[in-house]
């Protein structure tokens, strides 16, 4: 009996790149059944656009920017698919991405989520990364081929710690584990919700044949030193310190989480306010302190 699939991209103010990452989507020699796209509160005329260009597409709106958890759970909810697939609205779809996914589903009953191979858009043989993983000591995130050239290194299936960009996922992982953590919103929600599907006894894979392009970094005017240790915004500094530490609190072993939180944070916090007042964003310094008080709340709450 085949399997029905959903996709579900969410988008904000990316009318251009979500043109272009939904054209993909129909050109699937595998059917999507249903292609579901979240109007994540743009300012523009991105939803009604959308609707307009593709009638077919199935569009929800939130009038609230629900981050990348609340509104891949709002997209969730309206799926009827056996498999989900969830894709970032700046990243564009091989022809044979769903098809090369469900054969490495196929390949074993317990595979929970399957990832793609993700190229950079520009540099069509530059890999952005297979996978990537969080180290539970010290909190710090590892990409998996990251800025490697293509040169068939990673040409074979193979279990991997946690997904970004694009993955599909088995509805049965959301009835077992629930849905993406909201207190999350975003980054970190992805890894939070690939960690519980481990944890529920789910694998979790890369698969090698399907491939996806992804726009690279982003330019935000935030100088690279900035960019380095993951901050791209203001509001992007209050969130990736704060995050690490809920994300720490509830999948670090709990000396792991002492030593995290007595000793690493402080030192973290340290340098890279040092990196952030060296670059002058003072605006930035407000904003990652308020996301390591906000964090420290939530680790003894």
């Amino acid at each position: 009996m085949r399997k029905i699939i959903s996709a579900v991209v969410v988008t904000r103010n990316r009318l251009g790149e979500a043109t272009e990452c939904i054209k993909s989507l129909f050109k699937q020699t595998h059917p999507i059944d249903e292609i579901i796209v979240v109007d994540n509160a743009s300012s523009d005329e991105t939803g009604a656009e959308i609707k307009k260009l593709f009638p077919k597409v199935k569009l929800v709106t939130s009038n609230k920017n629900l981050g990348g958890a609340g509104g891949r759970n709002l997209g969730y909810r309206k799926t009827k698919g056996d498999l989900i697939l969830f894709m970032d609205d700046d990243a564009l779809a091989d022809k044979e991405l769903v098809y090369s996914l469900l054969e490495t589903f196929e390949s074993a009953k317990n595979i929970g989520i399957v990832q793609p191979k993700i190229y950079d858009k520009e540099q069509k043989d530059i890999i952005q990364g297979v996978g990537h993983g969080i180290n539970l000591l010290t909190g710090r995130v590892y990409g998996i081929g990251v800025r490697e050239k293509d040169k068939g290194q990673f040409d074979k299936d193979m279990e991997v710690p946690m997904v970004g960009c694009c993955w599909m996922v088995r509805k049965a992982v959301f009835q077992k584990i629930g849905q993406y953590d909201e207190e999350i919103f975003i980054p970190y929600e992805d890894s939070d919700f690939c960690k519980r599907a481990w944890d529920a006894g789910f694998k979790v894979m890369y698969s090698y044949k399907a491939k996806v392009w992804h726009r690279g970094p982003k330019d935000t005017g935030i100088p690279a030193k900035l960019q380095w240790i993951g901050i791209t915004t203001s509001d992007r500094a209050y969130r990736v310190s704060r995050n690490k530490m809920i994300f720490m609190k509830k999948h670090a072993p709990k000396i792991n989480l002492i030593i995290f939180g007595v000793f690493l944070v402080p030192i973290y916090a340290v340098v890279h306010s040092a990196i952030i007042v060296s670059s002058r964003r003072f605006n930035i310094l407000l904003n990652y302190w308020k996301g390591i008080f906000s964090g420290y709340f939530y680790l003894f709450k």
